[in-house]
């Protein structure tokens, strides 16, 4: 986990001010106060910077610095410039194309905004080629498209793409546009939150932030990997003017396989809000209900009231919203953040998570079963501890449901789960902000006591050298693992999971073939799922020339996928490691001239795994056994060294070979 750091709140006279550093969390971004803008107009505007603005001129005869060879575009200067108090950043960027490659990077300005409640406006687009500046600001070829339609997460919201393609660009030019977006979501009352970024994955010659901060507000600052000094200075016009200003930033390599919680960009949070229970305020407003239930809804409701006990009252609303109500979001402005009303949802069929979470709590409530939406951040996860107060730190919604004394962690957006309640499952999530009234802190949430598991097994009957094999694998799913087994089988043809199979199978036994259909079994009861799987294997046997017995491989195929070794293993950064993760392995081989097999049992153990092999001999069958568990999901950079090697090690167990006469 990443130590914590304090916010800080400093005094410039009347005013508060803050350090910062920054990369942005979450889509939950907030730049200020909201503003009267024309929502309706998607067409960015043309007009100098704002008188607030103080530019950073390019000056084409200025020296550059030697660069490095490998780089296809350089970056001269990053500039942002913040006026809280008019919700408007200025964006100044100047950069170099180098290679072909960075020509087709660099002829290309892409820049995002909500025209429901934003501003777009370009003050200048140029290409300094020498000392000769040529304007490529032309209003006719700005392109406005609809960016907000990923059609994977069936999120739909308002935002557009401002696309320019610059004409005539030549390797070695020189990029300098800049930008200012007006306007935030009216949705947060003009609450801010921001970031300064220190650096980027690139080299950046200059990267500068200016902001502008009514001297009337408070604002807290938390630096992040950084001890980046700014300087503060106070204006005649009630603002305090604060300034961060870098140069010559070396550009930061992110290493591959980092945990899912780590942000390897130093940065600096900013924040108007001073505690949680601030933030927890704002979220009250937004998820509250303030017409009566529908009709329809009330009739629904009901019909629960009569279900036998307090659990099967849970466990009926919340299948019907994870399985009745699709996922799909409308997010236009506000009700990207606010969601909509339990009857419209209910009514309509479908929502995001704020949606379907606010819609099974006050279905609970109104059974008597006490139930609050909770706001959590599926990456940062148990680092969201580590921040300062922010609307802007999570990017989820799930339920916490508190029945005979026990919270679970309900998440209506998990479409497969099954199972009373002592079955369901949760991620880590860490902590979580639990939206109701009192709330002054974040929540921890308990690691969920429902664990993945999955056991594979193999049933061999071996035929003499020249004869056929047969093979059963048995696969059986719980916890979780059951979760995403079902959701596998609900969304694929059984012809294309029986294909997957036999091609997988293929990779370990060339000679297979399949001799019967799959039969998959789904006790939703007890959340396991079992999947059967029959094949005939030809030329198993195999023997080289100066070998005196034929022997075969079984790969402990499930172990084998778990324990992949890492990509770098000389790092700097932690290792993230899938966590929790529990897989067994389990083979019978029956061989028919006897198995020339001693017995074995070897461990190794690491603090971030565990693994077990148990070879025995009954009979004419020979049984393997193997066990891999994650212990963490991360593994200290010191530490990786020795954890490869025990990995390694492990593997070398991987595949293990029967020989017979």
């Amino acid at each position: 986990m990443l130590l914590r750091n304090r916010a800080k709140e400093v005094r410039l006279g009347n005013a508060s001010h803050f350090q910062m550093t920054g990369i942005w969390l979450a889509a939950w971004v907030i730049l200020a106060a909201a503003v009267q803008c024309r929502a309706g107009e998607a067409r960015p505007d043309v007009a100098p910077p704002a008188k607030w603005v103080v530019p950073i001129p390019f000056d084409p005869r200025a020296k550059l610095e030697d660069v490095d060879p490998s780089l296809e575009t350089r970056w001269i200067l990053k500039d942002r410039q913040i006026n809280a108090q008019s919700n408007e950043s200025f964006n100044h960027e100047v950069r170099q194309v180098l290679t072909p490659a960075g020509v087709d990077f660099g002829s290309r300005i892409s820049i995002n905004y909500d025209p429901s409640y934003q501003l777009l406006t370009f003050h200048w687009v140029r290409i300094w080629r020498g000392t000769n500046s040529l304007n490529r600001l032309d209003p006719d070829k700005i392109q406005v498209n609809q960016r907000g339609q990923d059609t994977d997460t069936l999120l739909f919201n308002s935002e557009k793409t401002a696309l320019l393609l610059l004409e005539d660009v030549r390797v070695g030019d020189i990029i300098d546009y800049a930008y200012s977006v007006q306007g935030g979501n009216p949705v947060f009352a003009g609450s801010f939150s921001g970031r300064v970024e220190v650096q980027a994955r690139h080299p950046v010659a200059r990267f500068t932030t200016r902001l502008l901060w009514p001297a009337a507000r408070h604002l807290f600052v938390q630096d992040h990997g950084t001890d980046i000094k700014y300087t503060g200075v106070r204006k005649d016009n009630g603002l305090i003017e604060f300034a961060w200003s870098l140069a010559n930033v070396p550009g930061l390599r992110v290493e591959p396989s980092l945990p899912i919680w780590y942000q390897p960009m130093p940065w600096v949070q900013l924040s108007e809000f001073q505690k949680w229970s601030d933030v927890n305020q704002l979220a009250l407003g937004l998820f509250t209900n303030a017409t009566p239930l529908s009709p329809e809804l009330m009739r629904k409701i009901n019909e629960w009231k009569h279900l036998p006990d307090r659990e099967a009252q849970v466990l009926a609303p919340l299948r019907f919203v994870q399985d009745e109500i699709r996922y799909l979001g409308i997010e236009d402005g506000a009700s990207g953040y606010k969601p909509a009303s339990p009857s419209t949802v209910f009514a309509r069929r479908f929502g995001d998570c704020k949606d379907k979470s606010f819609l099974f709590a006050t279905i609970l409530r109104a059974l008597g079963i006490e139930a609050w939406p909770t706001f959590v951040n599926t990456k940062l996860r148990q680092t969201v501890f580590d921040l300062h107060p922010s609307a802007a730190v999570f990017d989820h919604v799930i339920t916490q449901v508190n029945l005979d004394g026990q919270s679970y962690w309900l998440d209506a957006t998990a479409n497969y789960q099954r199972g009373p309640l002592a079955v369901r499952s949760w991620p880590n999530y860490g902590y979580g902000l639990v939206v109701r009234p009192g709330t002054t802190a974040l929540t921890p949430i308990a690691p969920c006591p429902v664990l993945p598991r999955t056991t594979v097994s193999h049933y061999f009957r071996l035929g003499l050298v020249d004869q056929a094999s047969t093979l059963k694998v048995v696969t059986i799913a719980e916890g979780p693992d059951a979760d995403q087994l079902r959701a596998y089988y609900a969304t694929t043809t059984s012809n294309e999971i029986e294909r997957a199979n036999l091609n997988y199978q293929a990779k370990f036994y060339s000679d297979i073939a399949p001799t019967a259909p799959l039969i998959y079994t789904d006790n939703d009861q007890q959340n396991k799922i079992e999947v059967d799987e029959f094949y005939s294997l030809g030329k198993i046997w195999s023997r080289l020339p100066d070998e005196a017995f034929y022997h075969c491989r079984v790969f402990p195929e499930n172990i084998e996928t778990a324990m992949k070794p890492p990509l770098l293993s000389v790092r700097t950064m932690p290792l993230g490691v899938a966590y929790p993760e529990h897989q067994f392995f389990h083979a019978e081989a029956f061989v028919p001239n006897g198995a020339l097999v001693a017995p074995d049992d070897q461990t190794i153990e690491n603090p971030a795994f565990y693994f077990h092999r148990f070879v025995s001999v009954a009979g004419q069958t020979v049984i393997l056994d193997y066990e891999y568990r994650a212990l963490a999901d991360a593994v200290l950079p010191e530490a990786v060294p020795t954890y490869v090697q025990q990995l390694n090690a492990a593997s070398g167990l991987m595949g293990y070979t029967i020989p017979s006469e």
